[in-house]
C-alpha cells in the first residue's frame, strides 16, 4: 500500500526536478533560443542574394557585409553548440557575444533589405571568433 501511494509522489518529485532552471540550462536555452531566431531572420537570404525578392537588390559590397555579419553568427553558434554537444560548461560572456552577433546581424541585414547600410554591417559585434574552448571557459575580458 505505501509503494502505491509512493509512486506518485516519486513521479511528482522528478517532474519538479525537471522544471529545475540552472544557469547553464538558462544559457543553453538562450543559445537554441538564438539560433532559432538566426535560423528564421536568415532564411531569405539565399533569395535575396541571388536576386528573386522583388524590390530588394543588392549591391556585391552588402552582399559581402551580410555574409559577414551572418558568418559571425554562425561561427558563434557553431562553436557554443559544440560545447553543448560536449557537455562543457557555457560562459555568460560566450553566450552574450554570440547575441551581440546576432543583434548585429539583425540590424545589419534589416537594413539592407530596406535599401541601407547600417553601421553595424561595417563594424562586427564581436571582432574574434569564439572557438569551442572560449565558449567552455569564462572569459576575462569583454567580446569586442
Amino acid at each position: 500500500m505505501k509503494k502505491a501511494k509512493a509512486l506518485p509522489c516519486l513521479a511528482a518529485l522528478c517532474l519538479l526536478g525537471a522544471c529545475a532552471q540552472t544557469a547553464q540550462g538558462k544559457l543553453r536555452q538562450a543559445v537554441y533560443d538564438t539560433a532559432s531566431a538566426y535560423h528564421l531572420l536568415a532564411s531569405p537570404m539565399p533569395d535575396v542574394m541571388a536576386g528573386h525578392v522583388p524590390g530588394v537588390s543588392l549591391s556585391a559590397a552588402q552582399k559581402s557585409l551580410a555574409r559577414q555579419a551572418s558568418q559571425s553568427v554562425l561561427n558563434e553558434l557553431a562553436a557554443l553548440e559544440q560545447s553543448i554537444q560536449n557537455n562543457d560548461t557555457l560562459s555568460q560572456t560566450a553566450v552574450a557575444a554570440l547575441q551581440a552577433d546576432f543583434a548585429s546581424f539583425s540590424t545589419c541585414w534589416t537594413g539592407l533589405r530596406q535599401g541601407n547600410t547600417p553601421q553595424s554591417c561595417t563594424t562586427p559585434a564581436s571582432q574574434t571568433t569564439t572557438t569551442s574552448a572560449e565558449a567552455a571557459t569564462p572569459a576575462t575580458t569583454g567580446s569586442n
